[in-house]
């Protein structure tokens, strides 16, 4: 028994065939992000065909090298698009995590200034789990209300959701709401994480400040159909889709509490299952099998990496007149050790982006002295501040600094000494990241249990853990 297992990250999409049986992965493949469609600035947009047109050809391509029992997925969180509820016509494209439309003016006021005086960071807090932060769902739902000429009533579905409703051509009469899972609709903001339903308050806010009146998916348990893919020979189930950060959290081997989970990825989270909620510190995000995720998230991750790192790749272009010749830094701070960050004494702060942990107006380097700025010297302090962040966010969480920590993510799989350079920052016992994306082994966990071999997710990652044998070689496109 197979199942497909589809990511679709924010700067790739990954799918893998895997056996349920032996838990081995096959037709590993990786494909491009796909472009914005958005013209206006600060939006963010990608097609939702080509979402479409991708998964069919994902589905495709694997099915021919051979057939599937069922499909599992993960996406981004903070994404969704508008639909009409009477024909099934898109009234947007995806709109993704990394629009800021919602800080646009209108009459006067941003809506996300709007949505926080109507709403007050704490009602928000204690309904969403998460501070209002422009990229949000429910902040892009309310400024489409405000900015577009939409219908009195719109359906919000996922991207998930979306794959799950077919792709039914304008003029069709959209069919029951896919459900949806509550790690998507936390995601989205529209869900109360406390009483576990879809927040009606939410929705209300939606009608009065964006004066529509919203219909988003049931909440749905992860074993639970969401739609179908017409296969050449049969209807393949589709499971609901999970948010990519739970999945990758599961996959990296912290199912249950008493490891925490250090995700490092173009954004990065430090979460613990079941671990403390802290209004002052964590955020409040649904897991599986019931469970919740305390998670500290926005911590400057590869995003803000690329601007230091960045900074001395264009430098070293600069000054030869061409970017051919130029060394690939990242490689460059992939051979910095332990010991050279322990002697690297520059200052750096990497909150380079409005909405960062410890944003205060940009980043910063201080501590330059005569002859001590030289590149290994600036790229072993970048990485040092990158370690000590961490090290920070987990004796909030752990000040007894008695759980050992899983590094998780495509940062981590690509500095080699990040684990002993996390481990000697933090004092703590730290597990690098395996060769696999962690969202796959936690896709793998969701399948076991969609098809019925666990009772639980949590049992799912256990059956096979962080095992990643790869049946075949991946292939990029």
């Amino acid at each position: 028994m197979s199942f497909l297992a589809v990511d679709f990250g924010t700067t790739s999409t990954k799918s893998t065939l895997v056996d349920l049986e032996t838990g081995v992965f096959s037709h590993l493949r990786r494909h491009a992000a796909l472009p914005t469609a958005a013209t206006v600035p600060g939006h963010h947009e990608v097609s939702l065909e080509a979402i479409r047109r991708r998964f069919d050809a994902i589905c495709i391509d694997a099915w021919e090298a051979a057939p599937f029992d069922g499909i599992v997925l993960c996406s981004e969180m903070h994404g969704f698009a508008l639909l009409h509820p009477a024909t099934g016509m898109p009234l947007t494209e995806y709109v993704s995590w990394l629009d800021a439309r919602a800080l646009e003016i209108v009459d006067g006021t941003s809506t996300v200034d709007a949505v926080t005086d109507h709403l007050g960071d704490d009602r928000f807090r204690q309904l969403t789990g998460m501070r209002p932060r422009p990229g949000f769902p429910l902040l892009n739902l309310i400024h489409c209300g405000r900015t577009l000429d939409l219908p009195e009533q719109v359906v919000v579905l996922s991207l998930p959701g979306w794959l799950a409703t077919g792709g039914q051509s304008p003029g069709a009469s959209l069919p029951t709401l896919p459900p949806e899972h509550p790690t998507i609709l936390a995601g989205m903001a529209l869900y109360d994480v406390r009483a576990k339903v879809v927040a009606a308050q939410l929705l209300d806010v939606v009608q009065q400040l964006g004066g529509v009146s919203a219909h988003v998916g049931a909440p749905a348990a992860e074993n639970t159909i969401s739609g179908h893919w017409q296969g050449p020979d049969e209807a393949v189930p589709i499971y609901a889709g999970v948010g990519d950060h739970q999945c990758s959290v599961l996959g990296a081997g912290v199912a249950l509490g008493g490891v925490a989970s250090v995700n490092l990825g173009t954004g990065s989270q430090v979460g613990l299952v079941d671990g403390p909620l802290d209004d002052g510190i964590t955020e409040h995000r649904p897991f599986f099998d019931g469970r919740h995720l305390a998670a500290v998230t926005h911590i400057p991750s590869g995003r803000a990496l690329a601007e230091f790192i960045g900074f001395l790749q264009q430098t070293v272009s600069f000054g030869r007149g061409s970017s051919d010749i130029a060394p690939d830094m990242w490689q460059a701070l992939g051979k910095i050790t332990p010991e050279a960050v322990a002697d690297a004494d520059l200052q750096i702060d990497l909150a380079v982006f409005d909405g960062a942990r410890g944003w205060s107006g940009g980043g910063r380097i201080t501590g330059i002295i005569e002859g001590g700025l030289t590149p290994t010297h600036y790229l072993a302090s970048v990485l040092g501040a990158f370690a000590r962040q961490y090290s920070e966010v987990l004796d909030q969480l752990d000040p007894e600094r008695s759980i050992p920590v899983a590094l998780s993510g495509g940062i981590a799989r690509n500095l080699p000494h990040l684990a002993a350079i996390v481990g000697s920052a933090s004092g703590r016992q730290v597990e690098g990241a395996v060769e696999l994306d962690e969202s796959l082994l936690g896709l793998r966990a969701l399948a076991l249990h969609c098809a019925g071999k666990t009772d639980t997710v949590a049992a799912g990652q256990a059956r096979f853990g962080r095992q990643c044998q790869i049946e075949a070689e991946e292939e990029s496109t």
